[in-house]
């Protein structure tokens, strides 16, 4: 059976989660690049007190998993989101964001 980690936005600073940077960080901090590449598997958990995820955020906490995945439906396979509906729609519109603009996390 595959590996399992969790990330729990519990324990990063909220209710308001913004910022590529910010997201950038928590992605090394988390060591994503490396999970990309393992068969684990990652629960996400979003607490139900949080306002607000942006698209900047998610996609640089997230961005290049997305992509390291192939499809929106590989990734949400591998990252297991617990949160509110409104935010689970968001999630998945910013992975096709991701999908769309692979440009985003080119480097200038």
């Amino acid at each position: 059976m595959a590996q399992q980690m969790t990330i729990d936005f519990r324990d990063i600073e909220g209710p308001i989660y913004s910022g590529r940077p910010r997201g950038e960080s928590l992605r090394r901090k988390y060591e994503l690049d490396a999970v990309d590449s393992s068969p684990a598997h990652v629960a996400v958990k979003v607490p139900d007190s949080t306002y607000s995820v942006t698209s900047s955020f998610f996609l640089g906490l997230f961005g290049p998993s997305v992509l390291a995945a192939g499809s929106r439906d590989a990734f949400f396979k591998k990252f297991q989101f617990s949160a509110k509906p409104v935010l689970l729609d968001a999630f998945a519109d910013y992975a096709n964001r991701a999908l769309q603009t692979k440009t985003l996390f080119a480097r200038h």
